[in-house]
């Protein structure tokens, strides 16, 4: 019954991962967790459920290329040409920092024992997981969020810089006295296969996949898709690069097709089930006893590790976004071991640039940092709103009950969360009351101040992104820059005199602490918030939001009334319907009944 034992391993790894899945999500905590501890349990190190690994590191490869493959096909060749310059700038500096003092301390500590060993083993310390930042941002609603849109570009460019790192291998193994020959053969195959790569992304694909699109079959449409991929991963992986490398620029190639919305949707389903495989083979190839014979090893350059990637992190980050909080937040994201990491490390021991020992010590460090990462990411946003409004209380000593200052300075504009504009415009802030402030000035935000202006209803913007604040400058709407999340922010938007508050960002805590803020400061403001999920709604009516929005429950809404607008039913009769669905759905995630809500009279 030999040729069945994989698919024997295939249903252990999947129901081990039910069951650790389920259990997380009860527990309100990361599944890739729970996948990467099952892996442990039942791998040849635990209970031994699972011993032939060769078919699993097969399989699990498979994972990581579908896993990347989407990663591409989401991502684009024009969003990375695009990105702004200093956020390229920011994933460069991140990379060089991280590969420098990485380099220093395996050479210090003696874990390098020479300059290859020492190069290798930065390179690996400097790349971050993009599918964990990717996959905890979806799973948060922060995606949209300002580290989120930091995040993900920096992650794009410690993925594409391995293009750069592998054709450096061949110089590695070779002694000082060698030629370069190797290393100009691998970097000539590498940059060729990149100019095939833009060629195919702009010329080639998109009629290949227009073509079968045209087909009207999701069979065919799929197939290709996953031909293009396994072609070019081949390919990659032939020319001395690796199989998940080129399964991601595969998607970036696809990912300037017409149809990548579709191409998304029918490869979800394969992504996450093989991507499941990936994160129980990680836990599997984790040896407990080395953990348990060397912790104090392990512990050691795990702290360092995380601490080193979040200072550099933070840093790089803060050049990008000139705001303490959103840089933390990007740098705590940042602060784990990436799924290319482990291509590099097998590509080192393969090579014999690394010891056994290096390879055993790393490899224990880099399970636990991908094991730690969600839960680090889940927990400094909390963290960061804690310490903001101590922050404040200290601040606000000699502030008066409205929380206007009586005296004194304004505030440390080095507050984390806080990077308000210069004084120039502070007579015509000042002159507001009985305005609106609009938290976020992005395509929601937008259609809102639209309407004030048509209203002449006086408004002030509160936002982070640099290029909309020279948008709103040249249409002199009044504006702050900086992140409402800081109540120095807030007060000189003058939320203790505005009439109403509008929340557009999709991160929950951050809106949850806006919300809060407001009403300590003005118990009578108005507050309209977006929740980007339904289970947010009943915490922010209960803090005090007069109406909360969800968009896609909204959107259904709109596109229910123009179904039945297009069977010709009766305006009024349409409406009574929306309304009674309104009504019914939201009322579902309040906390109390909508008389209990109202202020007392």
């Amino acid at each position: 019954m030999e040729e069945f034992t994989l698919i024997a391993d295939l249903a252990i790894i999947w129901s081990a991962a039910l069951i650790a899945g389920y259990i997380c999500i009860k527990a309100k905590q990361p599944a890739m967790a729970g996948y990467m501890l099952v892996g442990i349990a039942i791998g040849p190190h635990g209970l031994k459920l699972i011993n032939q690994m060769d078919q699993i590191k097969v399989i699990s490869e498979f994972g990581v290329a579908m896993l990347l493959f989407a990663l591409g096909v989401d991502l684009s060749l024009r969003q990375i040409v695009s990105s702004a310059k200093k956020i390229l700038l920011a994933g460069s500096t991140q990379m060089l920092l991280t590969i420098a003092a990485s380099w220093w301390l395996a050479s210090t500590i003696g874990l390098a024992p020479n300059i290859a060993a020492g190069f290798l083993f930065g390179c690996v310390c400097a790349i971050s997981s993009s599918v964990i930042i990717s996959k905890v941002l979806s799973e948060r609603g922060e995606t949209d969020s300002i580290h989120g849109q930091i995040l993900i570009p920096l992650a794009l460019v410690q993925d594409l810089s391995l293009v750069l790192i592998i054709p450096f291998l061949p110089v590695l193994q070779e002694t000082a006295n060698a030629n370069y020959t190797d290393f100009l053969i691998s970097a000539g195959k590498a940059a060729l296969f990149l100019l095939a790569i833009i060629a195919g992304a702009t010329k080639v694909v998109p009629h290949i996949i227009s073509f079968s699109a045209k087909s009207n079959n999701r069979e065919l449409f799929l197939l290709t898709l996953m031909v293009l991929c396994l072609s070019v991963a081949l390919v990659s992986q032939q020319i001395g690069l690796s199989i998940a490398l080129g399964a991601f620029l595969a998607g970036i190639m696809i990912s300037e097709s017409p149809y990548i919305h579709q191409a998304l949707t029918d490869l979800m389903p394969l992504r996450d089930l093989f991507a499941t495989v990936f994160f129980v083979s990680i836990g599997m190839l984790l040896d407990p006893r080395f953990i348990f014979s060397h912790t104090l090893e392990v512990l050691t350059f795990v702290l360092l590790l995380i601490i080193g990637k979040i200072l550099i992190g933070t840093l790089s980050a803060f050049f990008a976004t000139r705001n303490l909080r959103s840089a933390i937040l990007v740098g705590v994201g940042l602060a784990q071991i990436g799924e290319f990491s482990f291509v590099l490390l097998s590509l080192g021991y393969d090579s014999k640039l690394i010891s056994a020992a290096m390879y055993n010590l790393f490899f224990a460090g880099a399970v636990v940092t991908l094991i730690a990462s969600p839960a680090l990411m889940t927990l400094m946003p909390k963290l960061l709103k804690k310490f903001s409004a101590l922050s404040h209380q200290r601040r606000t000593a000699g502030l008066s009950p409205t929380g206007t200052n009586t005296g004194g300075s304004n505030g440390s504009e080095n507050d984390v969360g806080n990077q308000s504009e210069s004084d120039e415009d502070e007579e015509n802030v000042d002159a507001l009351n009985d305005h609106v402030i609009v938290c976020g000035f992005g395509r929601i935000g937008k259609n809102v101040g639209h309407v004030l202006e048509a209203h002449h209803i006086p408004f002030i913007v509160i936002e982070l992104n640099a290029g909309i604040m020279d948008d709103l400058a040249m249409r002199a709407i009044k504006h702050i820059y900086g992140d409402a999340v800081s109540p120095l922010v807030l007060d000189k938007a003058h939320v203790e005199k505005a009439a109403c508050l509008v929340v557009t960002t999709p991160d929950p805590i951050s809106t949850l602490a806006i919300i809060n803020y407001a009403k300590r400061c003005n118990e009578n403001i108005k507050i309209v918030a977006r929740a980007h999920r339904t289970e947010d709604i009943n915490a922010f009516r209960a803090a005090g939001a007069s109406a909360v929005v969800q968009p896609e429950f909204e959107a259904s809404i709109e596109l229910t009334r123009l179904a039945l607008q297009s069977l010709t039913r009766p305006l009024p009769e349409i409406q009574v319907a929306l309304d009674r669905i309104k009504k019914q759905r939201y009322k579902l995630f309040w906390a109390q009944p909508e008389e209990e809500m109202r202020p007392a009279s």
